[in-house]
């Protein structure tokens, strides 16, 4: 059999073992549960502790669906937050924010929020610092 044959015959498994790696890479593994923080007030602000560390989480403006906000989080231990913006039970697209590192500890993001179509204005921001998941549910505004 010559080179390139054996070759087409293995492009097959090649494929297959490259999306496995692809799958395994972006799946969510995480060691323990996002802990869950209640907000009442996004502008004023929420604070959680985080393995000892204290966050601090704020938008800028009262959170309205299509209209872009500012998000704040303060965490001084962290090297990287993402921020992912979701509704329990429904595909919202793809919501990922990578917050922008302001100042030391300091971390920024503007985000739009799609409108959801069966006119569910309850959120769930999870943000990620350095492998911790925080949960904060909140509700927009009309």
């Amino acid at each position: 059999m010559s080179a390139p044959r054996h070759l087409l015959r293995l492009l097959p498994l090649v494929l297959i073992a490259l999306i496995g790696v692809v799958v395994w890479l972006n799946a969510d593994r995480h060691d323990s549960p996002p802990v869950s923080v209640a907000c009442h007030d996004l502008v004023a602000g929420c604070v959680a502790r985080v393995a000892g560390h204290e966050v601090r989480v704020r938008v800028d403006a009262p959170v309205k669906a299509l209209r872009p906000f500012e998000l704040w989080v303060e965490a001084a231990s962290a090297r990287r937050v993402e921020a992912r913006f979701s509704m329990e039970g429904m595909d919202m697209g793809f919501n990922l924010y990578v917050l922008r590192d302001e100042a030391p500890g300091v971390f920024r993001a503007r985000v739009t929020l799609p409108v959801c179509v069966s006119g569910s204005r309850n959120w769930l921001m999870t943000l990620e610092l350095d492998g911790t998941r925080l949960v904060l549910p909140f509700v927009t505004e009309l």
